[in-house]
Order: structure tokens, then C-alpha cells, then sequence
């Protein structure tokens, strides 16, 4: 019963609806019937134009861009999880220093640079005098010393060249515009090292190449291709000069086929390339694969390491040491240092083409190389098919327009509607009583006729 009355009373109330008031109220029922009828057809088309509209949003998606100001590294890690191809957080500062994000690269070099083989208590070793009162040129006693000097020098070279290139390295620019991800920025790091790992060895090779050509080139005399001569000047003082010796360039074998006195090599046929030895008396020990050349550092880097593996082979050495004035106690490389490419075998020259290197070491910091790009925002967008926000922000923008609109052609429709409706019925009326009066007169005249 009571559902029944608010329910008429609902009725009477929609029915008397008048949005549209007049001011001042007017009391003319036709106005008020009008205004009324114009209500009703406002809220009618109002409903249907909210309906539309809020499907056709539904059914549409629309993007959202989003800020954020200041992200962390944790926050950027999670939009890009979230937004990967919409975020874009650009750098404060684009030009970033490789030395900011790359830190303690490390090579770490063959033993022989470290060992005491290349340092003064090896180099300035003195040896047993021989009976002998001539060494041969190829006799480790007479070319230890320049060999291992030369050994030594070429470490150091190499480690000064690793250090000036990582100098220049760490100074080189790293162009950011935008914050790389974590993925990218190992990628590129590993990248940006292995190029500076192939760049750095060119250097020195070159600088080997040009050594080693110079001495053929400009003639020089060096003290295995040399001698000391004396020479009485005019005053018959007796005067002391450098010349090549001949028993080193005259009477060397021109090397036609191997043999047990001579070593022949494609790069340089025309010499004779000589097995190091020890020799006492009578008998002689090879030091395997240890030459000796016409050129101190060929016959380095043409030598190997091969006898300094080996505790029988280095014992030949340290039993001529004068154990008197120099130390005899040497241990022998470790075979288990070489890396898994390396053997004993390796001639000097593959390890200084490498310069002495075996293996790097480096760390990068993904935060430091955030923390330096310093992105003040990032911004990302998603494609949203349902956002109550956006529907009454769109819905309240819409209804201002949407008002007034409708007002008008509320207004005008429902006076045209009354205009032809009052027509309508005017002429209707009219009609009506035309057909009367008709009939009137055709039953008028029909009396008359009886009559």
C-alpha cells in the first residue's frame, strides 16, 4: 500500500516536472502544459545522449599519460617492468664519463711479468768463469742477460701501454639522452670494454714491428752482433771501437735446410738462427727452444718460456751460477698459472701480441650510471578501455555543452509541435463545423421540398 502511494506520488510529482520555468512564473496553463512537455523531452534526449555516450567510451579505449617526478632506480626498474614501450625518463646530464659507471679494470698479466726472472736478482746474475776464454754468442751465460733485460722491458712496456690506454679509456664520453635499462647497459658495457681489450694490444705491436725493423733498416750494432777491436790511432795510442763482429755476420751459415748448428725461418731466410746452449767442454746442453739471432729482440720473441717450466732444465742454468756473488735458489714457473689458450710452448712473441695479458677483470655499477643520467621525470602512457574518473570528468564536460543544446531544441520542437498541433486542431474544428453547416442546409432544403 505504501510502495502503491509513493509510487503516485513519484507519477504526480514527474508529471508536474517543470525545469523550464518561466520568470516571473506565468499561470497560463498552455505555458505551463508546454513547459512541462519540454521538460519531459529534455530528460528523454538527455538520458539517450548519456547512454551513447557512455557506451561509445566504453567502447573505445583512450590513452593516459602519466608522470613521475624524480624516479629511483627501484621505481624506473618497476615502470619498465610495467610501461616497457611507453616510459621515457630522459637525462639530466647526456655526457657522462666512463670512469662514473666503469670501475677496476683489471688485466691480469702471464706470470713471467711478475716473476724473478725479468728483475735484477736473475738479470745480474753472475756465472761461473769457464775455462773457455771465448763464449759462444748462443751461450745462455754470454745472452741471458740482454735476453731477460729485453724480457723485462717488454713487460713494462706492455703494462705502461694498458695503463696510459685505461687513462685515456676512462676519460672517453658515454652519450646517454635517456636511461638505458639495466640489460642494455650490461650489453653496452661489455661492448665498450671488449673494443678497448682489441684496441689496446695494436699499439704495441706496431711498436714491436718498428724496433724490430729498425736495427735491420739503420744497421745497428748491438753486443750480439758485435765486437770490441782496438786500433792504434796516429800518436800509436791504443783506441777502442764497436764493430760487427765477423765471426757473427761473415761466418754465420746462410740457412739453406735445418740442421743440428742451424734453425731456418720462412720470415728471414738468409739467417741462421741458433739453439741456446750451455757448453763445457766437449759437451753441450740445449735449452730448449731458446734461440739466439742476429737481433736481441728476434731472438726473444722467437724463444719460449718452455725451459722455465721445467725443474731439470732450469737446474743446467743455476748449477753455472757463481754462487759466491749471486743467488742460486730459483723456483720454476707454474705450469697451473697458464690459462686455459696458453702453453709452455707459446713463443714470447703470441704472449706479447697479447701484452702479457691473460684474463680481465672489471665492474660497472648500473646505479652509478643512473644516479649520474639523473632523470628528473619519467613519463609513460597506457591505453585504458574503462576509467570511472575519466567517464565523469568526460560526462560533467559534456553536460554543459550538451545542456544547452538540448534547451534550444527542446524549446523550439516542442513550440513548433504546439504550432502544427493547434493547426491540427483548428482545422479539424474548422472542418467539423463546415460539415455541419452542410448538413444542416442539404436537411433544411430536403423540408422545404416536402412542403
Amino acid at each position: 500500500m505504501r510502495i502503491k502511494i509513493l509510487f503516485q506520488f513519484l507519477k504526480q510529482n514527474l508529471l508536474k516536472l517543470n525545469l523550464f520555468k518561466s520568470i516571473p512564473r506565468s499561470e497560463d496553463e498552455t505555458i505551463l502544459q508546454q513547459q512541462r512537455y519540454q521538460t519531459r523531452l529534455y530528460l528523454v534526449l538527455l538520458l539517450m545522449s548519456l547512454i551513447i555516450f557512455i557506451f561509445s567510451v566504453f567502447d573505445q579505449s583512450h590513452t593516459i599519460n602519466v608522470t613521475v617526478n624524480s624516479p629511483s632506480v627501484t621505481r624506473f626498474t618497476e615502470l619498465y617492468t610495467q610501461y616497457p614501450f611507453t616510459l621515457d625518463c630522459p637525462c639530466s646530464q647526456t655526457s657522462l664519463e666512463y670512469n662514473q659507471f666503469i670501475f677496476n679494470i683489471t688485466p691480469h698479466y702471464h706470470e713471467i711479468c711478475s716473476s724473478e726472472f725479468i728483475f735484477s736478482r736473475w738479470i745480474e746474475l753472475q756465472f761461473i768463469e769457464s775455462p773457455v776464454r771465448v763464449f759462444f754468442t748462443n751461450d745462455i751465460r754470454y745472452q741471458s742477460r740482454i735476453h731477460f733485460q729485453l724480457l723485462s722491458t717488454l713487460c713494462r712496456i706492455a703494462q705502461q701501454t694498458v695503463n696510459d690506454s685505461l687513462q685515456s679509456f676512462y676519460r672517453t664520453k658515454f652519450i646517454t639522452n635517456k636511461v638505458i635499462t639495466l640489460s642494455s647497459f650490461k650489453t653496452q658495457v661489455d661492448s665498450i670494454i671488449e673494443q678497448f681489450k682489441r684496441t689496446v694490444p695494436g699499439s704495441y705491436q706496431h711498436a714491436l714491428e718498428l724496433i724490430q725493423a729498425n736495427p735491420e733498416v739503420n744497421q745497428l750494432i748491438v753486443p750480439l752482433n758485435s765486437d770490441f777491436v782496438s786500433t792504434k790511432d796516429i800518436y800509436n795510442n791504443e783506441v777502442f771501437s764497436l764493430k760487427p763482429a765477423r765471426h757473427v755476420f761473415d761466418y754465420r751459415f746462410i740457412c739453406k735446410s735445418p740442421s743440428n748448428m742451424c734453425l731456418c725461418y720462412v720470415l728471414f731466410p738468409n739467417e741462421c738462427v741458433l739453439e741456446t746452449i750451455i757448453r763445457k767442454g766437449t759437451l753441450t746442453k740445449k735449452i730448449p727452444r731458446m734461440y739466439q739471432t742476429l737481433f736481441p729482440l728476434r731472438s726473444v720473441l722467437l724463444s719460449t718460456l718452455e725451459c722455465f717450466y721445467n725443474d731439470t732444465c732450469l737446474s743446467y742454468i743455476t748449477r753455472e751460477i757463481n754462487s759466491v756473488v749471486s743467488p742460486t735458489n730459483f723456483s720454476t714457473l707454474n705450469l697451473s698459472l697458464l690459462s686455459i689458450d696458453e702453453s709452455p710452448y707459446d713463443p714470447i712473441n703470441i704472449l706479447a701480441n697479447k701484452l702479457f695479458i691473460q684474463n680481465w677483470s672489471n665492474q660497472s655499477l648500473y646505479e652509478s650510471y643512473f644516479n649520474q643520467c639523473y632523470p628528473l621525470t619519467c613519463q609513460y602512457t597506457y591505453e585504458s578501455q574503462f576509467n570511472i574518473i575519466y567517464i565523469i570528468t568526460s560526462i560533467i564536460g559534456l553536460l554543459g555543452g550538451l545542456h544547452i543544446v538540448l534547451q534550444l531544441v527542446t524549446r523550439y520542437t516542442i513550440k513548433l509541435s504546439y504550432k502544427i498541433w493547434t493547426k491540427m486542431i483548428s482545422r479539424r474544428q474548422n472542418n467539423t463545423i463546415s460539415t455541419g453547416e452542410t448538413a444542416s442546409i442539404r436537411t433544411g432544403k430536403g423540408i422545404n421540398t416536402n412542403f
